[in-house]
């Protein structure tokens, strides 16, 4: 089934890689991905979540009730980077999430199994949390697994991703003339300096896969005037939600003593762009990665390593889901020129078509299996415990 959309989706995905938009501007890639859902004889709902790049299609078996048949979401994403363009590769993502819907219908019309598949073109992924939104806007709140893949250096099963906090730290204090008057000043940037060192003694004391990222972003305007605003912007990185939780605490200390020892107001806040580890549902990668294997797909070993983060976090939190990598043609980093150029070449295809042939067969495996049902649920619950706390 997939072979006959081969050559599309492939153009599809290629438009995309040539007209890279950033986070909520993705006109052009979901016009371009709804127009061919509809083609296809997919009913498609955009705006979707509040979010106007955001779109949803659906298939549903005649006799569905969703008491009783479980509805599987397949995501995409179709964002690019600043300058980079689709140097991580969701140009790709689309593809491999619209060949998964179009398998995965088509084999339900001709099938008895009864159920529900949905693909959910997400947004912003790159620093817009598009999936948090969705997630807020009640979007996902009657699927009962997701999925997607992303294109990576190799095929991973569980890429380490981690939970993510972007923060902010501004510190309010009085201006004065640094030679004249500097007794009558609250310097805030000996508080944002303060802050600085503080977080940078923490970091030794900090676990494996807990990090910490920042940088003064505003320390003032003129020398010769004490400062009266700071602003530091800062990343905290960590393995789950509980150890994420951990360090927000040891971090808030951090700049409470630099306000306290130097006189300032400290105003501390988190954004949206704010992302849940990934929690990956062990039982659903087996049946993707039995079927990858049987496509010829081997998953190296891999070295028990820190990764980046994504707003799939936040569904796999919710839902039972995986975001396994996938090789597309050779071993290069993500967010570089170099795979930039790679997630623009027909060899990368090939590994979308097949990565998007196992997440439809792991789709129908959902539908028709209470049993599987079943373990993922418990394998959820019981991750979910430890996870999150």
């Amino acid at each position: 089934m997939l072979e006959d959309h081969a050559e599309r989706l492939a153009v599809l995905a290629t438009e995309i890689w040539k007209n890279p938009e950033l986070n909520y501007k993705e006109v052009i890639a979901a016009k371009l991905l709804t127009d061919y859902l509809k083609e296809n004889g997919h009913n498609t709902t955009q705006p979707y979540g509040g979010l106007q790049t955001a779109f949803l299609a659906q298939y549903q078996t005649a006799n569905f009730d969703a008491s009783k048949h479980p509805t599987v979401a397949v995501l995409c994403e179709y964002d690019a980077l600043p300058e980079i363009g689709h140097a991580c590769g969701h140009n790709l993502i689309a593809e491999a999430g619209i060949g998964t819907f179009i398998a995965a219908t088509k084999a339900l019309e001709n099938s008895n199994l009864q159920g529900r598949v949905r693909v959910v073109g997400s947004p912003a992924e790159e620093g817009g949390g598009g999936k948090v939104r969705l997630l807020h806007a009640g979007a996902f709140e009657d699927v009962d697994f997701a999925m997607m893949v992303h294109p990576s250096p190799l095929d991973i099963l569980h890429p380490p991703i981690l939970a993510i906090d972007h923060g902010i730290a501004e510190f309010h204090g009085r201006a004065s003339h640094a030679s004249l008057g500097p007794s009558e000043g609250l310097n805030a940037l000996d508080a944002v300096v303060q802050a600085y060192n503080n977080l940078a003694m923490l970091r030794q004391q900090l676990k494996p896969k807990q990090q910490l990222h920042m940088i003064i972003a505003h320390g003032g305007d003129r020398p010769n005037v004490i400062p009266s605003y700071t602003r530091m912007e800062y990343h905290i990185r960590a393995p789950t939600q509980k150890d994420i939780q951990q360090v927000r605490a040891k971090v808030a200390l951090c700049f409470q003593a630099a306000a306290l020892a130097t006189g300032c107001q400290l105003e501390q806040t988190l954004d949206g762009d704010s992302y849940s580890a990934l929690m990956s549902n062990h039982t659903m990668l087996s049946v993707f990665k039995h079927y990858q294997e049987k496509q010829g797909t081997k998953f190296p070993p891999i070295p028990d390593l820190a990764g980046g983060s994504t707003d799939m976090g936040d569904v796999s939190i919710n839902i039972p889901s995986i975001h396994p990598g996938i090789f597309v043609g050779k071993p290069i980093m993500i967010h570089t020129k170099e795979f930039q150029m790679l997630a623009g070449t027909p060899e990368a295809h090939g590994y979308v078509r097949k990565a998007a042939a196992s997440m439809a067969m792991l789709t129908l495996e959902l539908l028709a299996n209470p049993l599987l049902r079943e373990k993922v649920r418990a394998e959820f619950a019981a991750s979910k415990l430890t996870f999150v706390g």
